[in-house]
């Protein structure tokens, strides 16, 4: 890698044209397990290793050049990436001729792409700009990438017992249990004098299974698990437990309806705040540089990626006054879970460090990468992506909870009641209650009523959140004093750990989408009267 980027840097010229002045390498090596199952069968299996090279190669200036820009929607913005680099077999040669390979590829597109954008800049007159690389000390980390593999057969055999779980549960009509696990670790280097190599985290086992309501309407649950070490994945017997509770939650599938339209106190309980406070407040300070497109007949906005909304925000009050977030890479556990969202340096190769970012409801800081801001013109190491895409502000390890001793935090056991007591002070026959991950805010989803009178709960579905915009971060009346761990379907991973919350009021109407036909047989399986 460094042989070839020393060349690369001093010799890469086409013609009168630019010479790259930055360059980066990232090479991921391990081995992908994956596993899923349904009803106790196991459907597919596949275990390989990969060795794939990402090249970050810019034209121009640090001011100015070929990212945060992608001539068409339909491309993305994406590094050149995936290729398959040669294993130990391939030797030095194979090595330095597939980077060599990348390299100039990467380069012919950036001359490209950097001539589009600065057409794109000149066209709409845009004066306001902000460096596209900002400035970092050298930094280099190398840790111990030894990773203990997982039990393939073990493995299997597990997420096949799991699934069979659903076997006893009649009501449930699709079901799927999925493990993928990378025994991996990336390798970085930049012609700025930084480089890395860590392990990579990227363990996910999922839980998934659906019923009909009496209407036709699919009602989802399900449960996530994230680690990076065999060792600190779920039990089978924990797991077995969690696929149990999914299986009696959507037996009572039967007796859930639609409701009419709602306005009041919505209680979003322990991982559905997990993925509240995701929504809303870290993907909003999250992608703070927009990145530029070229509009097509198919799309006039020139914008790919707009920033988080709350990044305008800065020093202004964004959640309740009695709660602060603060984001740390560092943190490798809580209470005895895995957080995934650890790292020691970012895509980038900027060391990571902990941030706070919410004081007393006000929002102090947001995710940075090296591409500069109006407010910030250095990164905070949070230059993060998936191993396809180009870095970009991301959270880590979100921490969100209430200042010590603040009078709006209660036991969990008290939640409830809190719920319900605004319920009666707004004269409400009922109140909502969302457990579990909420897939989309913007989509359908599930919940139960809990009704005023006597505290009793019935389950709901087909609602949509009307408006549910960022006031409901600023609406929050109580959380818990306990804090739960969610882990949110995003690549790379991230861990949010955060407690129950209270909304003082939510917009809620029914979903437009029409519910599916039933199935005109009954399961296969049940109508044949088999057991587990």
């Amino acid at each position: 890698m460094k042989d070839e980027m020393t060349r690369s840097m001093a010799r890469l010229r086409m013609d009168a044209l630019q010479k790259p002045y930055a360059l980066s390498y990232t090479v991921r090596e391990g081995r992908h397990l994956g596993v899923s199952a349904s009803f106790g069968a196991e459907e597919s299996y596949y275990s390989y290793p990969y060795r794939r090279l990402r090249t970050d190669l810019r034209v121009g200036s640090p001011a100015f050049d070929n990212s945060n820009y992608t001539p068409s929607k339909w491309d993305g913005y994406r590094a050149e990436n995936d290729m398959e680099l040669p294993f130990e077999a391939g030797g030095y040669d194979g090595l330095r001729y597939s980077l060599w390979s990348a390299t100039d590829k990467a380069y012919k597109k950036a001359l490209e792409t950097y001539s589009k954008k600065k057409a794109y800049k000149e066209a709409r007159n845009i004066s306001e700009l902000f460096d596209d690389l900002t400035p970092e000390a050298p930094y280099e980390l190398y840790l111990d990438t030894a990773a203990a593999a997982p039990d393939e057969a073990a493995w299997r055999e597990t997420v096949r017992r799991v699934s069979a779980v659903f076997r006893g549960y009649p009501s449930v009509k699709y079901s799927k249990v999925v493990l993928n696990f990378d025994s991996a670790f990336s390798r970085f280097m930049n012609s700025g004098g930084s480089a890395f190599r860590q392990p990579v985290c990227s363990g996910r086992l999922t839980i998934e299974a659906k019923a009909y309501a009496p209407d036709g309407f699919l009602i989802e649950n399900g449960a996530a698990y994230a680690f990076c070490l065999p060792g600190d994945a779920p039990s089978e017997t924990d797991l077995i437990a969690r696929a149990k509770e999914i299986g009696e939650a959507l037996s009572g599938t039967g007796r859930s309806s639609q409701p009419a339209a709602y306005i009041g106190p919505v209680l979003f309980d322990r991982e559905a705040a997990g993925e509240f406070f995701d929504h809303f407040l870290a993907k909003n300070i999250s992608n703070p540089r927009e990145v530029w497109t070229t509009p097509d007949r198919w799309s006039s906005d020139p914008v790919f990626r707009r920033a988080g909304e709350l990044v305008e925000r800065l020093g202004m009050r964004v959640l309740s006054p009695f709660l602060t977030a603060v984001d740390d890479p560092g943190a490798r556990y809580y209470g005895g879970k895995p957080l995934t969202g650890a790292f020691a340096a970012d895509d980038e190769g900027v060391p990571a460090r902990k941030m706070e970012i919410v004081a007393k409801g006000k929002l102090l800081s947001y995710f940075m990468s090296r591409a500069a801001t109006r407010d910030f013109k250095v990164s905070n190491g949070r230059g993060r992506a998936g191993f396809e895409e180009c870095p970009s502000g991301a959270p880590s390890n979100l921490f969100v909870k209430a200042e010590e001793g603040s009078p709006r935090a209660v036991p969990q056991s008290e939640m409830k009641a809190r719920l319900l007591a605004l319920c009666r002070e707004q004269e409400l026959e009922y109140c909502l209650l969302v457990k579990g991950g909420l897939n989309d805010f913007s989509g359908p989803f599930a919940a139960y009523k809990v009704f005023s009178g006597d505290g009793r709960e019935e389950p709901v579905h087909g609602m949509e959140f009307t408006g549910a915009g960022l006031r409901a971060l600023r609406d929050i009346s109580a959380v818990s004093k306990e804090l739960f761990l969610h882990y949110p379907d995003r690549n790379p991973p991230v861990s949010i750990i955060a407690p129950s919350a209270l909304v003082q009021e939510m917009e809620i109407k029914k979903t437009g989408q029409k519910p599916e036909k039933k199935p005109y047989l009954p399961h296969p399986y049940f109508s044949e009267g088999k057991t587990p």
